[in-house]
């Protein structure tokens, strides 16, 4: 769901936090002049406005602090969606697709080229997942329900393949903020108490104060002790 553009108070932050490293997000885009820009911040129960800004001879700007990389959305006014961005205290420059947001090209970040590497080996599982899907629709309308049984079961199949992949990922990229995101927004809710448990203990040393570490620390502590993997 694209974002909406209802923030006539809210201002650019312009160098707001306390000293220390700052982020500051160039945004680039010709067919953009004179849009609205939006910035918006993921803080686990979905997404939040962090700040507004308008295309100045199709050029924008973003400065603020983070205390830990941060998940945010960069948002131009009538686009086909929204752009996510791994935030960290750096300059960020970003080459934005108005057409195609995820088109665009963000550089300055090693932990959103982490995070776009995820994505993009992450696509092909929900590529084919969306491919089943329509497959089991069309079963259902010509109520072949071998078929649909067929293809529920490779669905299955692919779904428990998609959450050995995200947690080998994680894995390999311990040390990395965006592995603490990727536990505590997809896979806390695919593994059982014993398998959560274990990624969370590996991962807590190096992930350091993480807000995405926490979030998967809390549901932890909700989870019955014998509750099974999906």
């Amino acid at each position: 769901m694209k974002p909406k553009m209802l923030l006539p108070m809210l201002m650019l932050c312009a160098g707001c936090g306390q000293g220390g490293d700052s982020y500051e997000i160039d945004i680039r885009c010709q067919e953009c002049s004179n849009a609205q820009v939006s910035l918006w911040k993921y803080n686990g129960n979905g997404i939040e406005p962090e700040g507004l800004a308008k295309m100045e001879h199709g050029h924008a700007v973003f400065k603020g602090n983070v205390a830990e990389p941060s998940l945010m959305y960069v948002y131009v006014d009538e686009a086909v969606d929204y752009l996510p961005v791994f935030v960290e205290n750096a300059e960020i420059d970003i080459d934005y697709v108005w057409q195609r947001p995820s088109r665009s090209v963000v550089t300055g970040s090693q932990c959103h080229k982490t995070f776009s590497d995820f994505l993009q080996s992450y696509s092909a599982y929900s590529d084919k997942g969306t491919g089943i899907d329509k497959m089991i629709e069309n079963a259902a309308d010509n109520d072949d329900t071998l078929m649909m049984l067929s293809l529920t079961e490779n669905l299955n199949v692919l779904k428990r393949e998609e959450v050995e992949f995200q947690t080998q990922y994680v894995l390999q990229n311990i040390t990395s903020p965006v592995s603490a995101y990727i536990l505590c927004s997809n896979l806390m809710y695919s593994l059982n108490q014993r398998q959560l448990g274990e990624l969370v203990e590996r991962i807590g040393p190096e992930a350091g104060n993480s807000s995405y570490l926490k979030m998967a620390q809390e549901y932890l502590k909700t989870m019955p002790v014998d509750s099974a993997a999906l």
